[in-house]
């Protein structure tokens, strides 16, 4: 496993493709359009966004890295393939989203997948 670097390195990280990168940024924006009070912070050698007034590693809204065929988005124990609002292929409790994948579409997922675990949770959405 890779040392975990600052949150901001993982956006900007040389080894990942202007591609890949431009999607973690594309995320990472859409995640503070709605949810204007996430809290980023690394665990678990990922950069990860959490609810205000998280305080366990294991209250994440989500993870995100950039694998080679697919973003992934991580912390979703439960989630079936069917729970889904679209079609993507999923590995245990990650979801694996095509780099073209439409930007309103992966705007809608995000809010799903937030949603999603704000429930789990127990948390509420707080701003």
């Amino acid at each position: 496993m890779e040392k975990a670097k600052s949150f901001d390195a993982y956006f900007s990280d040389k080894k990942v493709s202007s591609e890949k990168l431009a999607r973690m940024q594309l995320v990472r924006g859409i995640v503070h359009d709605l949810y204007p009070d996430v809290q980023e912070r690394v665990s678990y050698a990922m950069p990860g966004f959490y609810p205000k007034g998280a305080t366990k590693a294991t209250q994440m809204l989500f993870f995100v890295m950039a694998n080679k065929n697919w973003l992934g988005l991580y912390g979703f124990d439960g989630l079936t393939p069917e729970d889904l609002p679209y079609p993507l292929a999923m590995g245990k409790g990650s979801v694996q989203v095509p780099y073209d994948f439409e930007e309103e579409k992966l705007r809608k997922l995000l809010q799903f997948c937030m949603a999603y675990n704000f429930e789990r949770h127990g948390l509420e959405l707080v701003h």
